[in-house]
């Protein structure tokens, strides 16, 4: 019995351990991790930062129109899952959706200082605070980390809940021809008892959010350039 329950305790901090490390570092090397990247002064001093990159077999310049129109109510955020699409509906009353299929040419204009809303007016929003076209996008907030809270203990200042939040997307272009997109996260946000209560579910919440829109954001800009190439062909073939 004892036995048993030694190799129980084991499973779990193990399973507990890749969650945490998997929930801060999917896809992303050593380098990638530790290696400073412009926004990361907007959060100076984070109680939590995660990193996320996938390889994506195109030029940045191919990624980056995909990222810049990303938002609620633009081009989403290329997480279509229909469990996260209800949840949401459920946390955000985010009307039905899909996220853009194809480069919405009146979405490319985007500029420092631009609002990107992550939800309905009224709820959490990020402004563009870097932005090097074909190289960096970073997004910052001190609006979305609030929203964990129902508003009756949102809107109280007593409680004093702050939140500052980054969101950076980096394009590396790597010699072979493919870019790698990273994406990184870093948070500081209060008063303690709020941070004990919702860290735990930040982790694994990033990290399922990173898988799908870095998978997705892969798939559309493949299938894309693929479509691209397959026409230059055939108006090669047809001149």
């Amino acid at each position: 019995m004892r036995n048993k329950l030694c190799l129980g305790l084991v499973a779990a901090a193990s399973a507990a351990y890749l969650l945490r490390r998997q929930g801060k570092r999917w896809g992303a090397s050593e380098e990638e991790v530790s290696r400073p990247l412009p926004g990361d002064d907007l959060v100076p001093h984070p109680m939590l930062e995660t990193t996320h990159a996938i390889t994506i077999h195109a030029p940045a310049a191919a990624v980056w129109p995909w990222l810049v129109q990303m938002g609620y109510d633009r081009g989403w955020w290329y997480t279509d899952a229909s469990w996260y699409r209800l949840l949401e509906t459920v946390l955000w009353k985010a009307k039905p959706h899909t996220s853009a299929d194809c480069i919405i040419s009146e979405l490319q204009g985007l500029s420092v200082g631009d609002t990107v809303p992550d939800g309905p007016p009224g709820t959490a929003f990020f402004t563009v605070a870097r932005l090097q076209p074909q190289k960096a996008l970073a997004l910052y907030s001190t609006s979305h980390l609030l929203f964990m809270a129902p508003a009756s203990v949102r809107n109280n200042p007593r409680l004093g809940l702050y939140g500052n939040f980054s969101w950076v997307f980096v394009l590396d272009e790597q010699a072979e021809g493919g870019t790698r997109l990273i994406v990184r996260t870093r948070a500081s946000y209060g008063p303690h008892l709020f941070r004990v209560l919702t860290l735990p579910l930040l982790y694994p919440g990033d990290f399922l959010l990173a898988r799908m829109m870095l998978r997705t954001i892969r798939q559309r800009v493949e299938q894309d350039a693929g479509g691209r190439a397959t026409q230059r062909a055939e108006a090669t073939a047809n001149s």
